[in-house]
Formats: C-alpha cells, structure tokens, sequence
C-alpha cells in the first residue's frame, strides 16, 4: 500500500514538474518572442512597453551621443528606446552640434544619419595666379571648373580644375588644356564635364572644335566640327556626352562627335509641338500626339530610338490626359497624398497638355511636367504617381537616382518615388523642405549622400537635411566665383577672386 502511495506521489510529482517545465519553455517562447516585436516588461511600473529601435550612423564617427539628454556612448550605436519622440543630441569636439526629435515606431529600427561640420573651416590655399581672369565657367553638376586668363596682350590660357580627381591621375590639377590667341570663345560642356563644345569667333564667323577636358592639347591639333551648314541651329548635349543634338523649325539632328557623323532623328512640320530628351544609355525620346481638337483626352505615344536614328520604338504606347483642368483643382483642394495608378481615357488623375518630359534609366522612371500638374512614370511598374497639382520644375535628381528637387510656386520640395521597404523613415511622395522659400534661394544641389543638399541663400552657403532642419552656414561667398562640394563631403573647393588674385581654395568643413 506504502509503494503504490509512493508511486502516486512520484507521478504527481512528476507531472507537476512537467507542467512547470512547459509552461516555462511556453513563458520563454513568448517572453523571447514578444522581447523580438518589441515589447519590455517594466517591474517597477507593473506594465509593458512598446520599443523600436534607433540606430546612429554619424559623419564623422565617434562623436557624443545622447538621447534626451542622456549620455549614451559614441557613435555607431543602437538603443532600444520606448515608442514615441526623443530628442537626440550629436556632437563631437570642434564640431557644431546636430539636434532632432525623433520618432521611434513600435517593432521598427530607425536609422539616422547627422552630418557633423565644423565650427570652423580649414582653409587652405590649392593655386594661385595674378593674371587676369577673362572668364569662367562650371559643368553642369559641379564636377569641373574651366576658366581664361589672358598670359598676355595676344594670348590666353584655358584651365580645368577637377573637383573630384580619380586616384589613378597622374594630370596636374588645374590643367592649361589649350593656349589661344582670342578671348572670343564659349564652352558649352558636356554633362559628365569631360568634353567641351569650344566655339570661337572672328571677323569670318564662328568655329567650333570638340575639346576634351581631360589632357593638355593646341589649336593645331583639333579638328573643326563640319556645322557650318548648320547656321541657326540650337545646339545641346545629349546626356550621354558623345552626341551633341541639333534642332531648327525644319529637323532635329543628332552629330556623332568621334566620327563626326549626322543622324537625322525627326523631321518637322508647322503643326506639332516636339517635345523631346535623351539619356544616359544613348536614346533620343520624342513624344507622338496621337489627338485631335475634338478629343476630350490629350493622347501621346512615347517614341525610342538610338541616337544613330536606327531600332525606333515605342516605350509607352498611350499617355491619356484629361483636358478639362476641373480635375487638378480636385487634387489641389485634397490633401497632397496622390496614390499610384494606371492610366486610361478616362483616368481623372492625369490632366494638361504635356510641356516638358524628363527620362531618367537610372531611377527607372519618367518626369512629366503639363500645363496643370506634374507626374511621374515608372517603367518597370506601368504605374503613374502625381508629383504636383501644379506645373512643376524639375531641379535634380538625387545621387542614389531614388528622390529629386523640384520646385513649385514659392517652395522647393523633394519627391521620393523609391524606397528600402525596411526603412520606415521614408515615404513616397512629395514633401516640402522647410523654411527654403524659393526666391530666396540659388543653386540648390544634393551632396553625394542624397541625405543633405546645399544652396545659396543672402549670399552664404548652407547645408542642410533634406527635411530642411539641422540647416547650417558655411560661409560667405561674395568672392567666391564657383563653388563644389567633392564627392568625400570632407572639403568644399572654390575659385576666387580677390585684389587681382585669382585662387583655388579648399575648406574642409568635417
């Protein structure tokens, strides 16, 4: 009788200790899975709390960090912090201090980037010369400076500065990249600031030569460009700096600059708009109208070719726009939200006779711009997104090809149509960078991040997020003739001129 009591109790026992080992496995389980979502049991105040994560990525690294005023180390650094706004500090020894109240969302990580400048800025002088400075000029995203000096009465010197030198150059910089007798010339330089249109002028007209930016050469040494015929044309380069187009009231030509051979890419009539872009990858994009005055939709096709005129194509076959504006103003009075959709001849979301495209290989996409709003076309979806109820201008397109600058009435706003779907920190759409009004600004450019942009503003340079906070001024530039920022973001680079001195100067503002 005793051993069957014993064996009962052993069994209990053992069933117990069974059921107190499931439900602490099961209390783990939950425990480690709600600790992974987020969730921390807080004791002392008998409750359970919401976290995300905030991650801290500063530029330069191991600066001071502290979140509502609690020093937490240096930076690199994660902390789970509970959901909700907190005020984060960054600083570092000789640094200015970059501040902001961050939102911490439930089960996610929130990156930062805080961009630390200087107090101060180091100058330090890269050139100098006491001869005259004729004129200057500057590629079309800051990569290079070219500049005439005049070395006498009967001669003048052409210079490059590269901004952003390779490691592999081995080339002076500045370079003299021609000597001329003639201070009567023009660049017009091509978009990746390697190669140049030089066109100089005379009593007999005006000759034009391809120049490349890129090795010291002379005037014996070009070959003129065969255009002569070609009076009255404007000419501009296409994006993929090895054809230059040119367009009169009777054609659009494109000229092969290294074989200098003529393509014919469109003829012209007296009742068409052309409107037309070219890209990186070397395709001319011309838009069809395929409407009439009694249509209710204005209609395009949107034609492809190579610049060569050969394999024509279409890469969007309709664009419906409705011609009645009644539906931008619904747009303009609802919110600034617009969601992706397909088009069609009876979308209400796209209205206005197009004025300008834009085709961007990298980003994937197309910038339209109508007399009523502003759109943007992605390839790879098929899928339209509202930039703007309004006509906007297309400033830039950001370095990571996933945002661009674009102005609209008095403000300056960021579009952003790409995303990491894991940074929550981001959304898609269009948003106002603050405090940056439009007439009070020149010049506005990203920095090679995409994360700050620079612009000029009461004559200074700032740097600023592209939120518009952390805003930050650099210096003066009543001197300073050009300027860039390299692509490091450790030194800006600029041509001055002072008391009949002309000078290249570095600052390093990190």
């Amino acid at each position: 009788m005793k051993s069957n009591k014993k064996k009962l109790s052993l069994n209990i026992k053992g069933l117990v200790v069974s059921i107190l080992s499931t439900l602490f496995i099961l209390g783990g389980s939950l425990s480690i899975y709600y600790f992974s979502k987020g969730y921390r049991l807080d004791f002392s105040e008998r409750e359970i709390r919401k976290t995300g994560v905030l991650t801290v990525q500063s530029e330069p690294s191991a600066a001071n960090l502290y979140i509502n005023d609690n020093s937490i180390g240096r930076t690199p650094r994660s902390r789970t912090l509970d959901v909700g706004t907190h005020n984060i500090s960054v600083w570092r020894n000789g640094y200015r201090e970059w501040k902001k109240n961050i939102e911490i969302v439930e089960e996610k990580s929130t990156p930062i980037y805080p961009f630390l400048i200087l107090k101060e800025p180091v100058e330090s002088t890269l050139w100098e010369s006491e001869k005259p400075l004729v004129k200057y000029w500057v590629s079309k995203y800051k990569e290079s400076f070219m500049f005439l000096q005049q070395e006498n009465e009967d001669i003048y010197t052409l210079w490059q500065y590269r901004v952003n030198t390779p490691l592999w150059s081995l080339n002076p910089n500045p370079m003299q990249i021609i000597t001329l007798e003639t201070e009567n010339i023009e660049l017009n330089i091509s978009p990746n600031g390697q190669i140049a249109l030089l066109q100089m002028t005379n009593e007999e007209g005006t000759t034009n030569y391809i120049l490349e930016l890129q090795r010291s050469t002379t005037i014996e040494d070009l070959t003129p460009l065969d255009i002569s015929d070609l009076q009255g044309y404007t000419i501009t380069w296409a994006k993929d700096n090895r054809h230059l187009i040119l367009e009169s009231q009777e054609d659009i030509i494109s000229l092969d600059i290294t074989r200098n051979i003529r393509y014919l890419l469109q003829k012209k009539n007296d009742t068409n708009q052309y409107i037309w872009t070219t890209d990186e990858e070397g395709s001319f994009f011309i838009l069809d109208p395929l409407h009439t005055q009694e249509d209710p939709t204005y209609t395009y096709a949107l034609k492809q070719l190579n610049l060569d005129g050969t394999d024509p194509k279409y890469t969007i076959d309709k664009i419906y726009l409705q011609k009645d504006a009644k539906y931008a103003e619904h747009y303009r009075n609802n919110g600034d939200t617009y969601p992706e959709f397909k088009n069609s001849p009876t979308s209400t979301q796209t209205t206005g006779q197009i004025i300008s495209i834009e085709v961007n290989q990298s980003a994937k996409g197309l910038f339209i711009k109508t007399e009523t709003s502003t759109y943007w076309y992605n390839m790879e979806k098929d899928r339209y997104r509202m930039i703007s109820p309004y006509p906007a201008d297309l400033i830039q397109f950001s370095p990571d090809s996933k945002k661009l600058l674009f102005s609209n009435g008095d403000s300056i706003y960021i579009f952003t149509f790409d995303k990491e779907d894991a940074n929550h920190t981001e959304e898609i759409g269009s948003k106002k960078i603050v405090n940056l009004p439009k007439n009070e600004v020149t010049e506005i450019n990203w920095l090679s991040n995409s994360l700050y942009v620079y612009y000029i503003r009461n004559n200074s340079l700032f740097i600023s997020e592209k939120d518009g906070e952390n805003t930050q001024e650099i210096f003066n530039v009543n001197n300073k003739l050009l300027y860039s920022i390299k692509n490091s973001r450790e030194h800006i680079i600029t041509l001055e001129e002072e008391e009949e001195t002309l000078s290249i100067h570095q600052y390093k503002i990190k």
